[in-house]
């Protein structure tokens, strides 16, 4: 039985979204060759008011959710309109080879300014929102969108199950220095933020008689903006890390395209366009023209 540690996600290059010709069920999950460092595959709320105020905003907030789900949470999202993220101080942890341990302590650092930061940006959206389910891996296991293969993908979001499978591969236990993890966990938390926000269902309803092809198209918007998602958190503390420029120029270097995920130069151009902005307001890719898209 593989082990398992509820955990935050973790980086990976481009994910790829089970939909075979159907609507998006299953998962979004990571490309092999993508983001990973390795050829193979390796990837709080508020305090209370007076109840007429809470009254008001959670109606507020139910109207918001309604709204996002009947179809403008694609182009019309509300996380459009919230601006940067708030909380700039995320200090990377430091790691030991081999020590798993420090990896989970690594790991639940970055974990906990994720759940900072989106809850801020879903509250600021008047948009319903709690941290997500994780699970952290180093075999493979069965989720409930199927078996997640060890030395398949590095990440996996799967919507059945609401949970964030994250697979810390022996290269990166190897290097704790090396920053895929970091950025493979943004893109994650990224697509959970998405299922919350009402993107997924919003998408669903569209493809219900779509061709491939435009299942195709639909899933590249949803992964480049999952991109610009991680973008934009990693430029939102990027001060805080202590990295040099170069590991994100390394970043952008390992980004290889395909048609589920968009090209080359569009995916670093999402993530680039995420970590100039700080936020999820840059990150509509539903309303960006097809050349950016593809």
């Amino acid at each position: 039985m593989p082990e398992t540690l509820r955990l935050s996600a973790r980086r990976r290059r481009p994910t790829t979204i089970r939909t075979g010709l159907r609507p998006i069920v299953a998962a979004v999950t990571a490309a092999v060759a993508a983001f990973s460092l390795s050829a193979p595959a390796e990837a709080a709320a508020r305090s209370t008011v007076q109840s007429s105020a809470q009254s008001t905003t959670q109606s507020t907030a139910r109207s918001a959710a309604h709204s996002a789900a009947r179809g403008n949470a694609l182009i019309g999202n509300p996380l459009y309109k919230t601006g940067e993220f708030d909380f700039p101080d995320c200090k990377e942890l430091s790691r030991s080879p081999d020590d798993l341990d420090s990896y989970r302590v690594y790991l639940d650092h970055l974990l906990d300014c994720l759940n900072v930061s989106w809850t801020e940006e879903f509250r600021q959206a008047r948009l319903p929102f709690s941290p997500p389910k994780v699970r952290y891996i180093t075999r493979g296991v069965k989720t409930g969108c199927g078996t997640y293969p060890a030395n398949y993908a590095a990440g996996m979001y799967c919507l059945l199950d609401k949970t964030m499978w994250i697979m810390v591969s022996k290269y990166q236990l190897a290097d704790p220095n090396e920053f895929n993890l970091f950025t493979v966990i943004a893109h994650e938390y990224g697509h959970y933020a998405q299922d919350r926000a009402g993107v997924f269902t919003a998408a669903n309803r569209q493809l219900r008689r779509a061709s491939k092809r435009q299942v195709y198209a639909m899933t590249r918007r949803i992964e480049l903006q999952a991109e610009c998602f991680s973008g934009a958190f990693i430029g939102s503390v990027w001060s805080s890390l202590g990295r040099d420029q170069l590991d994100f120029d390394k970043q952008l270097d390992w980004i290889m395209g395909d048609k589920l995920h968009g090209t080359t130069k569009n995916i670093r151009y999402w993530l680039k366009r995420g970590w100039l902005a700080n936020g999820p307001h840059a990150c509509n890719t539903f309303s960006a023209p097809a050349s950016r898209v593809t």
